[in-house]
């Protein structure tokens, strides 16, 4: 449809008077040549991404409201009642009418004959993916923005896998939502309704119990002593989020009894009043985590964001004051540990570390050094749970760990997304037996290679964001840059991952059986790498670095110095790189 059809759409029924209201003012705008936040909101349609559709709250095809998580449930509740006897479940998180629209979702399916299970209360995101799992489920829905601010929300749809959308299924699904441009087709099902009563069911609490005893048979806990676990002091935050119940009652079980929640964000709140965004990469959302465990002398402290998919931590250092570790780090420790682990069991079992493409070469180092097979996705977890799928059906073959940059990790089988709870049971099982984490970290760099890496986001909302967006990857493309210097290092091939070509000597024919995505990666002497890729949920475009040290370390004493001068090293390469694609 037109822009202007769009808007026209939303001057009428279903839509309430002070809805059609604003898309009347958002008409004349339109008309006049105006283009700001409200012509935006009734004329550019939330499109599917990484993670499904998120957007800001409020009226408009552009916005999150129940007519357009109406629309995206319809689109894939009528791609699911094709299936006999389907099923879904339903999670949401705390934000501002997640639960409404939890509950909107349950009433398309229920309107079409689907059976419903959905959490009675705010669930973390990896329980709705074992819950899919779990039930036998066709799919499942989880209502989140994830680490967005407060006026976001988001609709994330999985899987019987118990992964998120992947080809074919997501382009069909998107069909079938774009599909519906008669906006009265969504019908909204009241929870009163006899319809909702005898389709829609909540999720029981033995369905965590399950997960619970499955983390148990998982076997990802280390060497510790009982003694070790019950006198280690972790100072835990859910930032306001879904994770503080079920974080407490993981870790109490596997015998961590010394844990303390930060009192001010341990209760659900879709305002997140005490951080400017409620996310664990940020440092400034965990003053209250390193305030409370300085109070505790904890010698960690963990947060995860409010879908508690996402975890990252500090790590007490011995003059008192807290390392804030980055996602690759995390990741890289759990994974290191994990590998080091199996390679030391006499076992014929091919075990496989599968890690996105934007994530640090450390884990491809640690996987090849440990007789790990190893394998790089596209940006998305939903393809690590795609690559997790085709394991189930190779006998003598088992998935080890998982994970991406952005604090992102799996180190289970049984989930088939990022799940802070087992992390964080095996990032504390780590620390409980190597005492000394960060002295564990120093000896992965010289054991597999110091890597660095870097991120970062430039905002541009609304249309002419994305049109800069799109000229500034497309400039990359069409640029011939093979031989050409960024900072002291010389770009020896580019990826592109759009057109599937590559450029340079040495370098595969084919994807690897990668979907097409609109990214390009530039690969650097000495175990260098560049990546512009768009935000699949936010209108930001992302460059991301990762850069090996050109001088080894000799010794341990060698890597502040060589920590530093990476660091100076990233800095100048991505504004080199940003300039390049026409961004500064």
């Amino acid at each position: 449809m037109k822009p202007e059809d769009l808007i026209l759409a939303w001057t009428k029924p279903p839509f309430s008077e002070s809805v059609q209201k604003e898309a009347e003012a958002a008409l004349s705008a339109f008309r006049n040549g105006e283009t700001n936040a409200l012509t935006d909101a009734f004329s550019l349609p939330l499109e599917f991404g990484t993670g499904g559709i998120r957007g800001k709250m409020g009226s408009g095809v552009g916005r999150m409201n129940e007519f357009t998580v109406g629309r995206a449930a319809l689109g894939f509740a009528r791609h699911l009642a094709q299936k006999k006897k389907a099923k879904i479940v339903i999670a949401y998180d705390s934000r501002h009418r997640s639960k409404e629209f939890a509950e909107v979702t349950a009433g398309i399916f229920a309107g079409l004959g689907i059976s419903v299970k959905i959490f009675p209360k705010v669930t973390p995101t990896p329980l709705l993916s074992y819950a899919i799992r779990y039930y036998k489920a066709q799919g499942g829905v989880v209502i989140t923005a994830s680490h967005n601010p407060s006026e976001y929300n988001g609709f994330k749809a999985y899987l019987a896998d118990g992964g998120q959308l992947v080809p074919p299924d997501d382009k069909e699904i998107i069909q079938k939502i774009e599909a519906i441009s008669d906006w009265t087709e969504i019908k909204l099902l009241p929870t009163t309704s006899p319809i909702y009563k005898d389709k829609v069911s909540t999720v029981k609490k033995h369905c965590f119990r399950s997960y619970l005893k499955d983390l148990k048979n998982a076997k990802i806990q280390s060497k510790a002593k009982k003694s070790d676990r019950k006198k280690l002091k972790i100072v835990y935050s859910p930032l306001h989020g879904t994770g503080a119940e079920f974080m407490k009652e993981t870790l109490r079980k596997f015998g961590y009894k010394n844990l303390f929640l930060v009192k001010e964000q341990a209760e659900p709140n879709g305002d997140f009043p005490t951080v400017k965004f409620p996310n664990p990469e940020e440092k400034d959302a965990l003053v209250l985590c390193e305030k409370y465990a300085k109070k505790h002398r904890a010698q960690l402290f963990i947060a995860t964001d409010p879908d508690a998919d996402r975890l990252g931590v500090g790590i007490r250092k011995a003059d008192g004051e807290y390392e804030y570790l980055n996602g690759n780090q995390i990741g890289s420790i759990m994974a290191a540990f994990l590998a080091e682990k199996v390679s030391k069991q006499s076992t014929k079992t091919k075990h496989h570390i599968i890690k996105t493409i934007v994530t640090t070469d450390l884990q491809e180092s640690i996987a090849k050094k440990n007789g790990i097979e190893i394998k790089n996705v596209l940006t998305g977890f939903k393809y690590i749970a795609e690559e997790m799928k085709t394991l189930d059906y190779k006998k003598g073959e088992r998935f080890l760990f998982g994970g991406e940059e952005s604090y992102g990790y799996l180190p289970v089988q049984f989930v088939r997304d990022k799940d802070s709870l087992a992390s964080a049971l095996l990032f504390t099982e780590i620390l409980a037996e190597k005492k000394d984490i960060l002295d564990y970290l120093t000896q992965i760099y010289m054991n597999y290679g110091l890597y660095r890496e870097s991120l970062i986001s430039l905002t541009l909302e609304g249309s002419l964001g994305q049109a800069k967006i799109k000229d500034s990857i497309e400039k990359l493309r069409n640029s011939n840059l093979i031989g050409s210097k960024i900072g002291k290092r010389t770009i020896e091939g580019i990826l592109d991952f759009g057109t599937q070509t590559a450029k340079g000597t040495g370098l595969p024919s084919d994807f690897d059986g990668l979907p097409t995505s609109n990214v390009i990666q530039v690969l650097l002497s000495g175990n260098g790498k560049l990546t512009i890729r768009p935000s699949g949920t936010e209108p930001k475009v992302k460059i991301y670095s990762s850069f090996c040290s050109l001088e080894p370390p000799a010794k341990k004493s060698d890597i502040p110095r060589l920590w530093n001068d990476l660091g100076e090293e990233l800095s100048l390469a991505e504004n080199e790189f940003a300039k390049l694609a026409g961004l500064k």
